[in-house]
């Protein structure tokens, strides 16, 4: 009983958000990648890190789009492992801003639409 009252309650509570326009969908992940690319935000991890493909498997076919710097490849991409030393990676993955602003840790595609201040859509 106290199951389905809670739940009504939940279910209530997320449709006055649909009602009030608070509720967002996810941002379409091609046009987070572009935004992300153009606005020299920077998107670094490695290929073994099990975060970084999670990290990547959110943006789906898009993923080509994103500003990936690779740090786990030093012998085949020495220029990257360099950034990687360079912008100071301790963890993967990490995403940093013009400013120098960074985050790290897998990012849903929200948290960076808002971070990097992406525009969103009605």
């Amino acid at each position: 009983m106290i199951r389905l009252l809670l739940l009504g309650t939940l279910s209530s509570a997320g449709l006055g958000l649909l009602e009030a326009g608070m509720a967002h969908s996810a941002p379409d992940p091609a046009t987070l990648a572009d935004h992300l690319s153009d606005t020299k935000v920077l998107y670094y991890g490695s290929w073994r890190c099990p975060a970084c493909q999670a990290q990547s498997r959110l943006f789906g076919e898009a993923v080509t789009r994103l500003p990936y710097v690779e740090c786990g490849k030093p012998k085949e991409l020495p220029i990257q492992a360099a950034a990687c030393k360079t912008a100071e990676i301790r963890a993967y993955p990490t995403w940093i801003l013009p400013n120098g602003e960074r985050r790290e840790g897998v990012q849903s595609l929200e948290e960076l639409q808002v971070w990097s201040e992406m525009n969103r859509t009605p």
